[in-house]
């Protein structure tokens, strides 16, 4: 080959790694160069933009991530993001002129929410005819966010409390250097991250003095205390009190000392949720998107 094809062959690959590249960060973060922005956007299309950043570990002929209520034709006036789609929530939506709810756990008290049984208490028919009187669309957004890189649930989590960047895990589950630490301070740690959201204190089961070196979390309500042991090497597992069951879970770590820290399962995906109204508004500027902040379930009364 003569020099001036080896240089055009160097350009010619030099283009088309430069082209993949560009096409690689349109598509994981279209908020960093919007293109044209469209002055209108239907529920839709906002489902499928939703959709499309899980297409690696969705399924979506599966996924839970569908509307609740409204339909795909409906154009969205505005955006309300919050954690569950309480009565209470949907109508401080309304109040903020937002026609769109994305909601990251059901609506109607069912993971698939195809429980009709759920429907013979009243309140519950109640709250279904308020979603209908009023028009509010509701998507779910949950199989996607659950393991969406950087700022999905999993590595917001980490983020949030401090831990550092993971130095193992993928998907729902990561590992975090402790080294230097004991469960005890590890658990002080977190009860003074979280108390902005709400939840006055943490539960911490097994040894308080155990020197730590593998801190693991999981997402939310899946936090198999086993799989954070075993696939993680976790020496202290920060679970949530839907992931977690005491007689079980509890009764190994006390036996085993294994420290493990417990959170309400909320405050564990509540600035996932913040996060996720931060991108829809990077990458929709032209509508209005608010976060809806929720907090801990419930209060500690002592006696």
């Amino acid at each position: 080959m003569s020099i001036i094809g080896k240089e055009n062959e160097i350009s010619r690959r030099r283009f088309i790694s430069w082209s993949s590249a560009a096409i690689a960060l349109l598509v994981v973060a279209p908020e960093v160069y919007p293109q044209q922005v469209k002055k209108k956007l239907t529920a839709g299309e906002l489902n499928s933009y939703l959709n499309s950043l899980g297409t690696a570990w969705v399924d979506l002929s599966k996924t839970v991530d569908t509307f609740k209520s409204g339909g795909p034709e409906v154009e969205v006036k505005g955006i309300a993001v919050g954690w569950m789609s309480y009565t209470g929530s949907l109508k401080r939506a309304l109040e903020l002129d937002c026609n769109v709810f994305i909601t990251h756990e059901p609506t109607y008290y069912n993971h698939r929410d195809n429980d009709e049984k759920i429907f013979r208490f009243e309140q519950v028919v109640k709250k279904r005819e308020f979603i209908e009187h009023s028009k509010i669309t509701i998507i779910r957004c949950h199989d996607v966010w659950d393991q969406y890189p950087d700022i999905g649930i999993p590595m917001a989590w980490g983020k949030f409390l401090g831990l550092g960047e993971p130095i193992d895990g993928k998907g729902y589950f990561y590992a975090y250097d402790g080294r230097g630490q004991t469960a005890v301070e590890i658990a002080q740690k977190i009860s003074t991250r979280i108390k902005v959201l709400g939840q006055q204190g943490v539960q911490l089961i097994g040894p308080d003095k155990k020197p730590i070196r593998r801190i693991v979390l999981g997402t939310g309500a899946i936090t198999p205390m086993f799989r954070l042991i075993e696939e993680l090497n976790a020496d202290l597992a920060i679970c949530s009190d839907d992931g977690f069951v005491y007689w079980r879970d509890g009764a190994f770590a006390i036996d085993n000392d294994l420290p493990v820290v417990l959170v309400n399962h909320p405050v564990s995906e509540e600035h996932g949720m913040k996060l996720l109204a931060d991108h829809l508004s990077k990458v929709f500027p032209q509508i209005r998107v608010y976060h809806i902040p929720q907090r801990c379930m419930y209060k500690i009364i002592s006696a």
